[in-house]
């Protein structure tokens, strides 16, 4: 994983503007090295994948529910002024026009649905 998006998508971020800034920067070379992208429109019944460690995964412009499986995931929305940990058994819901995106602080397994 490159430098940029280590430093970016770290939970600490002193504003709301400064964190809209970071996903913007670094969502791009993030899509290009090792993050996920899900297709835009895809029908997601069920999906479930394995992150390795500071692995991260964009996710659909979906309305879908995000559960944490094993591990820690790290997830952040543009434009929220919270970040949110979930650990194993955990879900947060994704709302159709979130621009998401998740990063497994350990190696994780995470259900989409």
């Amino acid at each position: 994983m490159n430098a940029t998006v280590d430093i970016a998508f770290t939970p600490v971020c002193p504003s709301r503007e400064q964190r809209r800034a970071l996903f913007a920067a670094s969502a791009a070379p993030a899509l290009a090295g090792n993050a996920t992208e899900f297709p835009m429109g895809m029908h997601l019944p069920c999906v479930e994948r394995a992150l390795a460690k500071n692995q991260m995964l964009a996710l659909p412009d979906e309305s879908l529910t995000l559960v944490c499986l094993s591990g820690e995931l790290w997830l952040t929305r543009d434009g929220d002024q919270e970040d949110y940990i979930l650990g194993p058994g955990r879900s947060f819901v994704v709302r159709r026009g979130d621009k998401a995106a998740v990063q497994a602080l350990r190696p994780s397994r995470v259900r989409l649905g």
